[in-house]
């Protein structure tokens, strides 16, 4: 009689439970580490117009956020699509020549999976950015650098 060459049954399910123990453990960290890139590309996405904001602000002596959608060539809507991960607006809170400050606000898509329709949003006061995270989004993806939680309205 020849010896069978193979593994055993026992073999094989202990290496599909050792696959299902790690799985176990990859998936929620992947899922974690994906909405902090989320939260992350939003906060960059915002960064670039911040750039751009600035950028405007020096050329207009001042004059911002209330022409920056003129500056920028948004959509119809006034809104800066961002992929499928959602779109910013941009208001003034004053206008004329001291139009200084105003806020961008960049809201997530309304199918995405954990922060649909939530707001990370950028205020100008004192010639200053703040960042402001709506309570969701760090307790979903952590502390955003830069990002201070706001209430969630």
């Amino acid at each position: 009689m020849k010896k069978q060459k193979g593994f055993s049954l026992i073999e094989l399910l202990i290496v599909v439970g050792i696959i299902g123990a790690l799985t176990a453990i990859a998936v929620p960290a992947y899922s974690k580490y994906k909405l902090e890139s989320d939260a992350k590309a939003g906060v960059a996405s915002v960064k670039n117009l911040l750039t751009k904001a600035e950028l405007h602000l020096a050329e207009k002596n001042g004059n911002t956020l209330a022409t920056f959608a003129d500056a920028l060539d948004p959509n119809a809507n006034g809104e800066f699509k961002v992929g499928a991960l959602g779109k910013i607006t941009g208001t003034a809170a004053t206008s004329g020549d001291n139009a200084t400050a105003g806020t961008l606000v960049f809201t997530f898509a309304n199918d995405h999976s954990s922060f649909g329709n939530k707001k990370i949003t950028f205020t100008r006061n004192d010639e200053v950015w703040h960042c402001a995270a709506e309570s969701a989004i760090t307790t979903a993806a952590g502390a955003i650098d830069g990002c201070n939680t706001a209430a969630t309205p």
